[in-house]
C-alpha cells in the first residue's frame, strides 16, 4: 500500500508545481498576444497619420505656417514645463542641503560646546596624569576611584572629538551639495530663460501668422469654404480610421463602471458620461456660423491653457495629430462605431492605440487651431455623422 501511496503523493506535488507554472505560462502568452495586437494597431495607426498628412500637402501654405508654428509652439512650451519643473526640484534639494548644512553648524556649535567644558573641567582638576595621581595618594581606593575617573574624562573627550570630525564631514558635504545644486540650478535657470525667448518668439509669429489669416478670411465666402474643408478632412480621418480598424474593434470590458454596475456598451452611456472640462460654452451644438450656412457640431467649451482635459469615456485612441481649425485634437473610437473628439489642444498624454478609461487625462487645453482664446472643442460622432453632445453629457 505504500508504494501506490508515494506514486500519488508525488503525482499530486508534480500537478500542484505544474499547475501554477502553467498558469503563469497562460498569462505571459495573453499578455504577449495583446501586446502584438496593441503593437499592430497602432502601426496602422502610424500609417494612418502619415498618409493624412501627404494629402494635407496641397494645403494653403499659410494653413501650413500656421501648423507648424503652433506645433514649434508646443514643443516648446513642453521643453519649458519641463525645465520649469526641473528648477522646482533643484529648488527642493538645495533647501534640503541647506538644511542638512544648518542641523550640521548647530551639532557641531554644541559638541565644541561640550568638548570646551570638559576640557575646562580637566584644567581646573590640574591636568594631572595618572601617574602623578597614583604617587599623591596614601590609600588605593581613593587612587582606584580616581583612575577611573579619569579615565571616564579620556574618553568622554574622545567620543566628543570624534563627533565634532563627523559633524564637521557632514558639514563639508552639505556644503558641496550646496555649491553642486547651486551651479546645477543656475544653468538650468540659463536653460529655462531661453525656453521662455523661444516660447514668446513663437507666439509673436503666431500672431502674425493669425492676422494674415483674418485679413485673408474676411470674406464671407473664404471663410466658408474654409470650414467646409476642415469637415470634409474630419470626415475622411473618421471614415479610414473605422476601415482601418474594422478587424480590430473596440470591446466592451468585462469590468465595472464607477456606478458599481457593469460595464455597458457606448450607445448606452447616454447622459452619464463625464464632462471633458467644466467652463462656460463659446458655442453650443447647433449654434449657427458663417451667417447660418454652418452650424457648430459640438461644443466649445472655454477654459485656462493647460487645464487638464479628461476622457468622457472608455475608448482606444484612434487618432492623435494636427488637423486644420481643429487644431491638435485627440480621437477616441468606442463601441458600436461611436467617437469623441478633443480638440484646439495645448499638448497630449496619450499615444495611438492606447486604451483609456472614463477619466483619463489626454492632454491639456490650448487655443491651436488658429483661435484667439483658450478652450476646448468636444465632438460625439456615431461613424461620421455628428451628435449632440449634451445629450451624452450628464448634467
Amino acid at each position: 500500500m505504500r508504494a501506490p501511496l508515494a506514486l500519488l503523493l508525488t503525482a499530486g506535488l508534480t500537478l500542484s508545481t505544474a499547475v501554477p507554472a502553467l498558469a503563469a505560462d497562460s498569462k505571459t502568452g495573453a499578455k504577449a498576444a495583446s501586446q502584438k495586437e496593441l503593437d499592430r494597431v497602432r502601426s496602422r495607426i502610424e500609417a494612418l497619420g502619415r498618409s493624412l498628412d501627404k494629402d494635407r500637402g496641397q494645403r494653403d501654405a499659410l494653413d501650413d505656417q500656421i501648423e507648424a508654428a503652433e506645433k514649434s509652439l508646443a514643443a516648446s512650451q513642453a521643453t519649458l514645463n519641463k525645465l520649469t519643473e526641473e528648477l522646482a526640484a533643484r529648488q527642493a534639494e538645495l533647501t534640503r542641503a541647506q538644511t542638512d548644512r544648518d542641523l550640521a553648524r548647530q551639532r557641531l556649535g554644541k559638541e565644541r560646546e561640550a568638548l570646551a567644558q570638559q576640557l575646562r573641567a580637566a584644567f581646573v582638576s590640574g591636568q594631572r596624569d595618572q601617574l602623578k595621581l597614583l604617587l599623591s595618594q596614601d590609600s588605593a581606593v581613593p587612587v582606584g576611584r580616581l583612575l577611573t575617573y579619569h579615565d571616564y574624562l579620556g574618553r568622554a573627550r574622545a567620543d566628543r572629538v570624534r563627533g565634532i570630525q563627523a559633524d564637521l564631514k557632514t558639514l563639508d558635504e552639505a556644503e558641496a551639495r550646496i555649491r553642486s545644486e547651486a551651479a546645477r540650478m543656475a544653468e538650468t535657470k540659463a536653460q529655462h530663460e531661453v525656453a521662455l525667448q523661444e516660447e514668446l518668439r513663437l507666439k509673436r509669429e503666431r500672431e502674425q501668422l493669425l492676422a494674415r489669416l483674418k485679413e485673408r478670411i474676411g470674406d464671407e465666402e473664404d471663410q466658408l469654404k474654409r470650414l467646409q474643408r476642415s469637415e470634409q478632412e474630419l470626415v475622411k480621418l473618421l471614415t479610414t480610421v473605422r476601415d482601418v480598424l474594422a478587424d480590430a474593434p473596440v470591446t466592451t470590458p468585462k469590468t465595472i463602471d464607477r456606478d458599481g454596475q457593469p460595464a455597458r456598451p457606448f450607445g448606452q452611456a447616454r447622459g452619464r458620461m463625464g464632462w471633458p472640462v467644466r467652463g462656460p460654452l463659446l458655442a453650443n451644438y447647433g449654434d449657427p456660423k458663417v451667417g447660418g450656412k454652418l452650424s457648430w457640431k459640438g461644443l466649445w467649451i472655454a477654459a485656462d491653457r493647460g487645464t487638464p482635459v479628461a476622457a468622457s469615456a472608455r475608448g482606444r485612441v484612434a487618432y492623435v495629430g494636427y488637423m486644420h481649425r481643429y487644431g491638435l485634437i485627440v480621437i477616441l473610437e468606442h463601441e458600436d462605431g461611436h467617437f469623441t473628439l478633443y480638440g484646439h489642444l495645448d499638448g497630449t498624454a496619450v499615444k495611438a492605440g492606447d486604451s483609456v478609461s472614463a477619466g483619463t487625462n489626454l492632454g491639456s487645453v490650448g487655443d491651436s487651431g488658429g483661435h484667439d482664446r483658450t478652450g476646448l472643442y468636444f465632438e460625439v460622432r456615431k461613424g461620421t455623422e455628428p451628435l449632440d453632445p449634451r445629450l451624452w453629457l450628464a448634467p
